[in-house]
């Protein structure tokens, strides 16, 4: 019986250290040296971009979602004005998670290079819960009026979602660059110190 509870928390424990991200667009920027599409789309306040996505995780029907990642960047000094970004069930739907930043925490290059992986910004938020095999909405929303800017891939290959343009319409073959972790790692993790406190608690 001990020997059961043994590997029950180790188990735990191995699942949530082995949780992936899902990616688009980032592993092939890395990996590669040209950088031929790769680009970059301004955020204004009438002109919001976002991105469609569904996750998958074996036989679950919910993960917890608590942050995300984006490749942001500013040409401006952007004092008192902020980014949200948010997870809709549609484009124009109420939120079921977002967190918002300062425009002024992205990296600044005065020269706007779109050609140039900026550095990532990961939005965090309190914890909700997503359904597998769902397409959802990831939407971002500026207050600054110019010069803040979302990269993306014009030649993407990733078949969950697509771009969404400042239309609010699809543009396949298009995404932007983006991370979510799937599924939440640190749920997963607790787990495992629970088993191994009962393994404890038995001995």
């Amino acid at each position: 019986m001990k020997t059961l509870h043994f590997l029950i928390a180790l188990a735990s424990l191995l699942l949530g250290s082995s949780a992936q991200a899902l990616t688009a667009g980032f592993d092939r920027y890395t990996s590669h040296t040209s950088a031929s599409s790769l680009d970059a789309f301004e955020l204004k306040s009438d002109q919001e971009w976002g991105q469609t996505f569904t996750i998958t995780f074996g036989a679950r029907t919910e993960v917890g979602l608590d942050q995300v990642t984006l490749w942001l960047f500013r040409a401006t000094n952007a004092n008192n004005k902020t980014i949200t970004a948010s997870i809709r069930s549609s484009w124009n739907g109420a939120s079921v998670w977002e967190s918002t930043i300062q425009a002024n925490s992205l990296q600044n290059d005065p020269g706007a290079n779109a050609n140039n992986l900026h550095s990532p910004v990961t939005f965090f938020g309190s914890t909700a819960q997503l359904s597998t095999g769902v397409q959802y909405y990831l939407r971002l929303d500026t207050t600054a009026s110019e010069k803040i800017y979302v990269h993306l891939d014009a030649s993407s290959s990733y078949s969950p979602g697509h771009l969404i343009n400042k239309d609010g319409n699809n543009e396949s073959g298009k995404d932007l660059v983006f991370a979510i972790p799937e599924p939440s790692t640190a749920v997963l993790f607790g787990l495992g110190l629970m088993g191994m406190g009962f393994l404890r608690k038995t001995r």
